[in-house]
């Protein structure tokens, strides 16, 4: 079954390596409608399809022209390209996932130069040049995964933490409430790893079995993303071990992992939202309401075996197109 998880996440990848430009291409509108740029984290990842799923659909609520392109991997050297491609094409507002803190703060300036106001939304920068930020709660998430994992651990054992990117401020939320719960609540819990995969699966399976093989004893893993805790679970069931993973984001490889009880509780964010309410923002910004642009925190949802049929949580599940 993991063969047919890794290979799905390949196949999703393959398939994400052209453009979404292609979605409402062309130049801002010159007849007076609004133009919003999109611009994704990774356009193969089903988060950043979900979010421009809700970007395009309030975008068509409310009479806005959507253009569309992100990177197919998570590099700000892939990612300012775009940017710059963007600002030639003129649109009236930018929405971004920053792939980077700091080294997508000189590009984001550029926008802002360009007298292109800029929404942030998942991802953010290290610098307030941004109209706003719409993101989930990370540092509760991450939270969740520690109080979680110290339930089913009887709150005692090693666990350990696969992350994905250095300067990526929604996983460094993440890692951080769950490092702060345990450190707070649970003091015969013991991280005895907190690694980086670099948004590769494969990279994952073979740094876990590398910390399970140092750590026999190991009890619990937190993935802060889908590719990390898809390789977690990979490459521990490849060992033939079998311990609680707590994962993050609700992509079908995801949640096909945790129906099979591969994975045991996943942490759902609502793309669609988030990508909805930043076109809300940038509305208010066009009807020169900027009294009511604010940052704003999306609600997870936390999903497990036995609830996810629940459609209040099902719901919010991702979407590949």
């Amino acid at each position: 079954m993991k063969k047919k998880i890794i290979a799905g996440l390949l196949v999703l990848i393959l398939a994400g390596t052209f453009s979404l430009a292609a979605a409402g291409a062309g130049e801002a509108a010159d007849d007076g409608t609004k133009t919003i740029a999109f611009v994704q984290g990774l356009s193969t990842d089903e988060f950043y399809i979900s979010m421009k799923r809700g970007v395009q659909e309030m975008c068509d609520e409310l009479g806005y022209k959507l253009i569309v392109d992100g990177p197919t991997k998570w590099d700000y050297t892939m990612q300012t390209p775009i940017v710059e491609t963007m600002i030639a094409r003129k649109p009236d507002l930018m929405i971004i996932a920053p792939v980077h803190s700091d080294s997508m703060i000189a590009p984001l300036q550029k926008v802002v130069n360009a007298g292109i106001p800029v929404i942030t939304v998942d991802t953010n920068i290290n610098e307030e040049i941004y109209l706003c930020n719409i993101t989930s709660d990370n540092l509760q998430g991450g939270q969740a995964a520690a109080d979680y994992l110290a339930e089913m651990l009887g709150e005692t054992g090693k666990v350990a933490i696969m992350n994905t990117n250095v300067g990526v401020t929604t996983t460094e939320a993440r890692a951080k409430g769950f490092k702060d719960e345990l450190a707070a609540k649970y003091p015969n819990m013991q991280i005895v790893s907190d690694e980086y995969c670099e948004d590769e699966a494969e990279k994952a399976a073979s740094i876990i079995q590398a910390v399970h093989l140092k750590h026999p004893d190991l009890a619990g893993v937190f993935g802060v993303n889908l590719y990390a805790s898809v390789g977690v679970a990979n490459g521990l069931d490849s060992k033939g071990v079998n311990i609680p993973i707590f994962s993050y984001d609700a992509s079908p490889a995801v949640i096909e992992a945790l129906a099979e009880g591969i994975i045991d509780a996943t942490v759902v964010q609502k793309p669609m939202e988030i990508g909805a309410t930043a076109v809300k923002m940038a509305s208010y910004y066009f009807n020169g309401e900027e009294d009511k642009i604010t940052n704003v925190m999306v609600e997870n949802v936390i999903a497990t075996k036995a609830n996810m049929d629940d459609p209040e949580v099902s719901k919010w599940f991702y979407v590949s197109d």
